[in-house]
C-alpha cells in the first residue's frame, strides 16, 4: 500500500498523526536485547521484529484509542494464533494497560491495521477504506497534533504541531514557536 492508501484506513484525527518509514524505524530501534519479556516472546512466536520486518507505519495515537497502519513482513496464520481470539480474521487480545485491547486484522498481503483501544474489536472501524481524514506528507518521518499532546516538549494548547526529520533530530514547530529533539532523545 502507498502511503496515501494507509492513510485512508485511519478513522479519527484526534492525537498525534504521524508516518515512519523503515530508514526512521532503524534509526530509532535501537539495539536487539534490551525488549520487555512479553516482546521478546511475541517475537519467539510470530517471527515478527519491528527491527528487520517494518517497513512503514501511519498513526494516529490518542486517546480513548490509537490506531495504527503497519506495512512489512509478518506471518499472519502466526500473528492472529497469538492473538488467539479471531472471528473472521479480525483478531483481539488484552493489552498489557488495564482495561485496553489490541485489536488487528489483515488489510492486504504485508499491511494489516491495529487499534488499541477500551472497545474489543476498536480495528473494525479501520476496515473500510475512506477519504482520507487526516492531513499527512509522505516523507520519512512526519508528526503533526495540537500542542496538548506535545507537552513533555514544552508545547502546549490547541495550536497546531507539526514535527519533521532534519538530520538526526526531530525539528517541532508551532507557529513561531520551534524545538528540536535529538532522535536518540525523542522517545526518553
Amino acid at each position: 500500500m502507498t502511503v496515501a492508501d494507509m492513510v485512508r484506513h485511519l478513522p479519527s484525527n484526534e492525537g498525534i498523526v504521524l508516518v515512519v518509514d523503515r530508514a526512521v524505524i532503524a534509526q530509532l530501534a535501537g539495539e536487539a536485547g534490551g525488549e520487555e519479556p512479553e516482546y521478546r516472546e511475541f517475537i519467539e512466536k510470530t517471527g515478527f521484529d519491528f527491527r528487520k520486518d517494518l517497513d512503514r507505519i501511519v498513526a494516529v495515537i490518542g486517546e480513548p484509542a490509537s490506531y495504527y497502519v503497519a506495512s512489512g513482513r509478518f506471518d499472519w496464520k502466526k500473528i492472529s494464533a497469538y492473538a488467539g481470539n479471531c472471528v473472521k480474521d479480525v483478531c483481539a487480545m488484552p493489552a498489557s494497560q488495564p482495561e485496553r485491547w489490541i485489536s488487528l486484522t489483515r488489510l492486504s498481503g504485508n499491511t494489516m491495521a491495529i487499534a488499541v483501544s477500551p472497545v474489543q474489536f476498536a480495528v473494525t472501524s479501520m476496515e473500510v477504506s475512506r477519504t482520507p481524514i487526516v492531513e499527512w506528507r509522505d516523507t520519512p518521518l512526519w508528526i503533526r497534533g495540537k500542542g496538548k499532546y506535545f507537552s513533555r516538549w514544552g508545547l502546549s494548547g490547541e495550536e497546531m504541531v507539526e514535527a519533521q526529520l532534519k538530520g538526526r533530530a526531530l525539528e517541532l514547530k508551532a507557529g513561531t514557536v520551534s524545538r528540536t529533539i535529538p532522535l536518540d532523545k525523542v522517545f526518553d
